[in-house]
């Protein structure tokens, strides 16, 4: 080969080089953004999981020490006898919490009637009247629970947040209000232990008016001022979770963040990991390609020196080819992804260690350069690495063969036989030459499963959520009409009186019946049938194969089961009955909607009839 024509090869291969690394870097840009969004929501779900744990523990704690209070336990001025009763009561739940700091039992007044922090001789009995929260209680006899701004407690000094509990009596009238002080500090804490990149935040706010309650790093002066941002503006267009990526106004810092809502309280979390931060592994990468690149358009001019000047240098200047592939090998194996090249003969020309490392499970398989695409992938076929493959493992090979030499670039995932999947794109050069990558997209994909599993599910019960349930509706009054079926039913069901439950006993309860009634629903499902939470207390039953009397029997069983069995939880005893309404699945049916308002004007008509009992549909005229 003359001096012109290495002159070639070398120039082409480095244009191609700096074009591969150049999208390379910003796949890999991408990518880490990507993962660092990932790592934000992750992190943000986490938190919402353990403050709504924390929260609902405190909750249902105030409202079992709340019932277990007498009417004459809140006078204003009680006897000694009184304030030992009601410590009995209070002190045993604050050592159940270390994140809380004081438990309290107020009158219907707001005057103290039990402290954690007792007052001394000559101080004035502390009292609750003008706070926002106890008022909020105190005007709205719906009101199950409410919570302060965030404060510093003048007893321990420590930054707090005030959670009420009322105690009424049945016609919803205030008695008292036990509250327990959550310390923020024990909170903020548990920040430590995430090890975010330098210059993250992570916030707590109150979905309700947006107010600042926690914030790490700590910054006093910012609790309890509102916000305005983009976030603000999606949780309250009725999002519960998501990420997003924005210019903080207070530092101008780029974050990445993520954010989640607390289920059943007026707070949500955000964790906004700064993007410089979650980059810097990619910019040591970029450093090191770019230094690679400027490395290899030194050694070419210096070759090109050489060669202009003597032709007797050749030896020089292809040892300084040979460094130059090096150095190429070298940057292609510090890129994450995996990456191969193929000649225009479709043979073998370089890999990366990222690349062989996908294949580890053929040892060598793309260790020796020369083999054809064709043969590598043979022989990976032949070790059962592609089990999409199957039974008709030629004509998968044609498809594939087929992709690659097309080389328009697009995007394909593979399934491997160890459980991982790849995304694959090959390219195309003006050479003839074939540049592949690959990329583990295992954990997408586990991500991606996981969101459809939560899409399709209701998260209190376990049950199929409206959506899911009316797909499955409708795919079974399409197997009626095709006649696979000959007959099926669809039951709705409500629980009776479940607002009385919530207003008596909480809201925590109200949600520990419905997960009750749903286990014991799934207690007399057979494995084709389908129930759903449709939303509230009100459920949907499919049962193929089976007639209006056979459905009748079922519904029956149900509504004796439920009455059999109450719930107990805590102190409470919560006994439910259920109302429920049936109807038959015709072949003249096509919407699975005109089916269930049937099945609803029987269980209302079950409703209107003294409820706990089963009605059947009246067929339409």
């Amino acid at each position: 080969m003359n001096h012109r024509s290495l002159l070639g090869v070398l120039v082409s291969g480095l244009l191609v080089l700096a074009l591969m690394l150049a999208w390379m870097l910003g796949v890999s840009h991408d990518g880490a953004v990507a993962r660092a969004s990932d790592s934000a929501e992750n992190l943000a779900q986490v938190l919402q999981g353990q403050y709504t744990a924390t929260l609902r523990r405190i909750d249902g704690s105030l409202v079992s020490v709340a019932a277990l209070l007498e009417p004459q336990d809140l006078r204003p001025t009680p006897s000694f006898a009184t304030q030992r009763r009601v410590a009995g009561l209070v002190e045993p739940h604050l050592r159940r919490f270390p994140e809380v700091s004081g438990l309290y039992v107020w009158a219907a007044d707001g005057t103290v009637i039990h402290s954690s922090h007792p007052v001394q001789a000559g101080q004035v009995r502390p009292s609750i009247a003008a706070r926002p929260g106890y008022q909020r209680l105190r005007d709205d006899p719906a009101a199950s629970i409410a919570f302060s701004d965030s404060i510093r407690s003048s007893i321990t000094g420590q930054q707090t947040v005030a959670v009420y509990v009322p105690r009424r009596d049945a016609s919803g009238r205030l008695l008292g209000v036990v509250s327990a002080t959550l310390n923020l500090e024990y909170l903020i804490r548990g920040f430590d232990q995430l090890q975010l990149p330098d210059r993250s935040v992570v916030f707590m706010r109150r979905s309700d008016d947006h107010k600042l309650v926690v914030r790490y790093p700590t910054k006093e002066s910012d609790l309890n001022k509102p916000v305005r941002n983009l976030i603000q503006q999606r949780i309250d267009g009725g999002e519960m979770a998501g990420r997003d990526r924005f210019q903080a106004v207070t530092d101008g810092e780029y974050r990445l963040y993520g954010f989640r809502k607390l289920e059943g309280y007026p707070f949500y979390i955000v964790v906004g990991l700064a993007e410089r931060g979650a980059l810097v592994a990619w910019r040591k990468n970029a450093i090191i390609v770019a230094s690679v690149l400027v490395l290899m358009g030194l050694a070419l001019g210096l070759a090109l020196w050489h060669l202009g000047r003597i032709e007797r240098q050749r030896e020089a200047a292809r040892r300084e080819a040979q460094e130059a592939h090096a150095l190429l090998q070298q940057a292609i194996d510090s890129i994450s992804a995996g990456i191969v090249i193929y000649d225009p003969k479709d043979r073998l020309v370089a890999s990366n260690q990222a690349q062989r490392d996908l294949f580890r499970n053929v040892d060598g398989l793309f260790s020796t350069p020369g083999r054809t695409f064709e043969d590598l992938t043979q022989e990976g076929l032949r070790h059962g690495l592609f089990p999409e493959a199957g039974a008709a493992p030629a004509s998968w090979m044609a498809d594939r063969l087929r992709q690659h030499r097309a080389a328009d670039g697009r995007p394909h995932e593979l399934a491997l036989g160890d459980g991982r999947w790849l995304q694959f794109s090959e390219h195309r050069t003006p050479q003839g030459y074939t540049v592949g990558t690959r990329i583990d997209i295992t954990e997408r994909k586990r991500l991606e499963a996981e969101l459809r599993e939560l899409a399709s599910t209701d998260a209190l019960t376990g049950l199929p959520n409206r959506r899911q349930f009316m797909q499955q509706l409708e795919s079974e009054i399409e197997r009626v009409r095709r006649g696979t079926t000959r007959q099926a039913c669809v039951l709705m069901l409500d629980l009776d009186h479940f607002k009385r439950v919530n207003d008596q006993h909480g809201h925590a309860v109200g949600d520990s019946l419905l997960r009750h009634f749903a286990g014991l629903l799934r207690e007399e499902l057979r494995a084709s049938d389908t129930a759903g939470r449709m939303g509230g207390e009100e459920f949907a039953v499919i049962l193929p194969g089976s007639d209006l009397a056979a459905a009748k029997t079922f519904a029956q069983r149900l509504c004796d089961r439920l009455a059999a069995r109450p719930l107990v939880v805590g102190a409470a005893r919560v006994e439910a009955t259920v109302s429920i309404g049936i109807a038959a699945i015709a072949a003249s049916d096509t919407a699975p909607d005109a089916v269930l308002s049937l099945a609803d004007e029987a269980l209302y008509r079950a409703k209107t009839e003294g409820r706990n009992r089963v009605q059947l549909a009246v067929a339409p005229a």
